[in-house]
């Protein structure tokens, strides 16, 4: 199911070493052998100009391909992005993943707003069409799981659809790995003026927090942490985190009946 080490040293020799890291993740999480495919949700508001021109991003987006050749054979990654609208670029692969992001942003500048529920309903439409997605209040089974790596920087303007999407896509094979990237509130320290300086330039992830453990889900099928710098990560801890509630989530879809 996964790219061979070798194959992957001859074509994208770049992630060979990200490929071997997530490989020692997913035998922690016995998901060796597991067959997903790999989704990249992308925040393109305003305020992650400095992630995109830094190259954070494209780092970043490297190191989930490489998650996404362990995962599947194709030697790809789905790339969605929103703003103010929901987009799709394409694939990233193998073959155009080293000045991807680059190359969107000529076409997908960002942009004012951020909404998150109008690219979760994109994303569900996208895999599994019969639905639009819209409401599911039943099971929906496919042949592999789809994993939504989710970045964002800050809140939605579209809660309630968010999480009502969040809600219709707990009956799908849908995971979401939703990633904060900011100083979150729930880490700064209170006291004195120093603790009034850090809040004030703290983000407010709580409702990202939220969705972590929305009620009203056929299954739980979402986790959340959240990051200050997406490099200042080791790339071992990034893939232990990117496994931390995934692999649970695996055994229930699968008993639930959502793969066939």
């Amino acid at each position: 199911m996964a790219i061979s080490l070798e194959k992957l040293e001859k074509e994208a020799p770049k992630l060979i070493d990200l490929a071997k890291k997530a490989d020692i993740s997913l035998k922690k999480a016995n998901l060796s052998e597991h067959d997903a495919k790999v989704a990249l949700c992308l925040d393109i508001s305003g305020s992650m100009s400095q992630l995109y021109y830094s190259g954070k991003i494209q780092q970043f987006a490297e190191k989930i391909l490489a998650l996404g050749c362990r995962f599947d054979d194709d030697g790809s990654i789905d790339i969605f992005l929103f703003g103010a609208n929901a987009h799709i670029p394409g694939e990233m692969t193998l073959q155009n993943f080293n000045n991807f992001i680059g190359d969107i942003q000529q076409k997908y500048p960002l942009e004012g707003g951020t909404y998150y529920g109008k690219v979760m309903k994109t994303i569900r439409n996208f895999y599994f069409p019969q639905g639009k997605g819209g409401t599911v209040n039943a099971p929906v089974s496919s042949n592999k799981p789809i994993y939504v790596m989710f970045v964002t920087d800050g809140a939605t303007g579209d809660e309630s659809l968010s999480e009502q999407q969040l809600k219709w896509s707990s009956y799908e094979p849908i995971f979401w790995q939703f990633m904060a990237i900011g100083k979150s509130n729930r880490n700064v320290k209170k006291g004195g003026i120093k603790g009034f300086f850090s809040k004030l330039a703290a983000s407010d992830f709580s409702f990202l927090e939220g969705l972590d453990d929305l009620r009203g889900r056929y299954l739980d099928n979402s986790d959340f942490f959240s990051v200050e710098d997406p490099e200042a990560i080791s790339n071992q801890d990034l893939y232990d985190l990117l496994m931390t509630e995934y692999p649970n989530w695996v055994k229930a879809v699968q008993s639930k009946g959502l793969l066939k």
